[in-house]
């Protein structure tokens, strides 16, 4: 993956705004043009009732957004005129160069853009220059360009041109007219994502370009690409891929355009992971196939929460059994299949190998997961009715997550319909329902009873299990954006997360350094905890700094997090033992 790839600060500004209205309950929402280049983004918009303004109307009601590449002021004025709400998203980076343009057009100079006639940007932009103005798109344009030589003039550039082409351009116009005066007005993220392509074009044997077909910056990445004599697949979705034609290489590269969300790189990542390279053997590729499996099956996640249930006996210092491994299972099994297989929205935003796997399994999954809760409450009532009723308390509460079950009278009053719509509520009530599950269902299956130690370990896990589902939330914030959840991510930002994640990893290094000395674990078993900790500080490092992008293997090692603290755990005690 190039390290920066996908929307840049604009294009999420733009959508961001857009979906905060939409989110809000506003009526009659509509851009002014495209928001953005991206077929997959304004479909799902679309989808949310946002249309889309071609022309300025003579009378309208409602709010128009005005895109990322801005408007001519003339435009602007006219929608304002009609009586339309005017929200302006117009990108900081190309108000810059707006500003430039009027500044120097009232100290009457000449505006050369050199740019992509007809582009919503630069059309923005001649509307800030006035009739002095003229457009230069290629070198040989350049070459014919006729200036007033008595005249001063500037030369700005559209925010996502190429650095090379507009430093060729502008040194034949300097070259012919020297009374001008060049801004570089290439944006850094622009700069910051070419740099990227080209350093990637050094490490890989072909390179897939995502994005929109007329979108200008993502085309220019696949011809920087093509430059450097790389192969170079573009496309929109992953459904696009000539997989026949990517098998002939070992490694391949992923880029994507300004307007690309980050979703949308994800699908296409994930497939490409699917596809066997020239190189690989069929023992490695049938491993792979068998992770996907695990995951997407969600029997992985359900392994390490039964693995934890076990070691959670060990560190509350009661005698693991295999009932608890087993109810924790089936539990985790059947809630996290059920949720995910009756949250249809969110099903477009998901790696194309679980979309495949739900439409083909999807009735043998549901009877499956069903299966499993019924094994589950089977089992736990051989321990006596209060884990049974915790367990089945914890059920119905896991079934009605995304049901509109509050009363109408009441959900008017608190803005809330369904447990789902509590800002936040998903990192932290599937951490919750870990934590009951693998620490006190253990317990009061036992017989024995809670204690202080019984609700340190509960403690600890919850919070081991909050990182676990918050790094899952950065993963997938623009799609529960769009979707208008609340996640941890969506409320504070990615980056604001990783460092409450930060935080709570320090709390839990803490914590360990103090539970043996107040009796709150169990030890030796307790120390085992440490290497899972840092493992899993280790995943989010990698992840914060880009050295591990979201994927099948990704996900894969986060969830690994807890089978290392079970063997750990109880290898400590093993250790112990002998």
């Amino acid at each position: 993956m190039a390290k920066k790839a996908g929307f840049c600060m604009g294009v999420r500004r733009a959508v961001d705004l857009t979906l905060d209205l939409v989110n809000r309950g506003e009526e009659r929402i509509a851009t002014f043009g495209p928001l953005i280049h991206n077929p997959q983004v304004l479909e799902v918009l679309r989808d949310k009732g946002v249309g889309v303004l071609k022309e300025v109307p003579e009378t309208a009601a409602g709010t128009v957004i005005i895109r990322a590449h801005g408007v001519p002021p003339v435009k602007k004025k006219g929608l304002k005129d009609a009586g339309l709400t005017v929200k302006d998203a117009t990108c900081p980076r190309v108000l810059k160069v707006q500003a430039i343009i009027g500044k120097h057009r009232r100290l009457g100079k000449t505006t050369v853009i050199v740019g992509d006639r007809n582009h919503a940007e630069v059309d923005g932009l001649m509307g800030y220059a006035g009739p002095d103005c003229q457009v230069v798109s290629n070198e040989a344009e350049a070459r014919e360009l006729v200036l007033d030589q008595s005249r001063p003039y500037i030369i700005v550039s559209q925010t996502t041109q190429d650095e090379a082409v507009l430093a060729a351009i502008t040194g034949i116009i300097t070259g012919r007219y020297p009374q001008g005066e060049v801004f570089d007005t290439i944006c850094d993220s622009t700069h910051r994502r070419q740099e990227a392509v080209r350093t990637l074009c050094g490490q890989v044997e072909a390179v897939v370009v995502v994005g929109g077909k007329n979108s200008a910056n993502t085309t220019r990445l696949a011809e920087i690409a093509q430059g450097m004599g790389r192969r170079v697949f573009l496309v929109e979705t992953e459904e696009e891929l000539d997989v026949a034609a990517i098998k002939a290489f070992d490694c391949v590269g992923v880029t994507a355009g300004a307007s690309t969300p980050t979703w949308m790189i994800n699908r296409v990542a994930r497939a490409l992971e699917a596809i066997p390279g020239r190189g690989d053997n069929h023992l490695a590729h049938g491993l792979y196939r068998l992770v996907r499996f695990l995951m997407v099956s969600n029997l992985y996640v359900a392994l390490g929460g039964g693995l934890l249930a076990l070691a959670c006996g060990s560190l509350q210092g009661i005698t693991p059994r295999l009932a608890h491994g087993f109810i924790a299972l089936c539990y985790l099994f059947a809630m996290h299949n059920i949720n995910r297989l009756t949250d249809r929205q969110a099903q477009i935003f998901d790696d194309p190998a679980y979309q495949q796997f739900s439409r083909k399994y999807r009735k043998a999954m549901m009877a499956a997961s069903t299966l499993a809760l019924v094994a589950g409450l089977l089992v736990i009532a051989n321990g006596g009715w209060r884990p049974l009723s915790l367990l089945l308390v914890m059920s119905v509460f896991g079934v009605l997550y995304r049901i509109n079950f509050i009363p109408r009278f009441l959900a008017e009053r608190i803005k809330v319909s369904r447990l789902k719509e509590i800002p936040g509520s998903k990192t932290f009530f599937v951490a919750l329902a870990w934590a009951l599950v693998v620490v006190i269902i253990p317990a009061l299956y036992d017989g024995q009873g809670l204690n202080a130690r019984s609700y340190g370990v509960m403690v600890y896990i919850l919070l081991m299990v909050f990182v676990r589902n918050a790094l899952f939330d950065v993963f997938q914030v623009q799609g529960d954006r769009i979707l208008g959840r609340e996640t941890l991510p969506v409320l504070l930002g990615a980056k604001k997360t990783l460092g409450v994640l930060n935080a709570v990893l320090i709390l839990l290094l803490g914590l360990l350094a103090v539970y043996p000395a107040l009796g709150l674990i169990a030890v030796p078993a307790g120390y085992g905890l440490a290497p899972g900790l840092l493992y899993l500080a280790g995943v989010t490092w990698l992840y914060s700094r880009g050295y591990w992008s979201p994927g099948v293997r990704l996900e894969f090692g986060l969830e690994t997090t807890f089978v290392i603290v079970a063997l750990m755990v109880w290898a400590a005690e093993g250790m112990a033992g002998a």
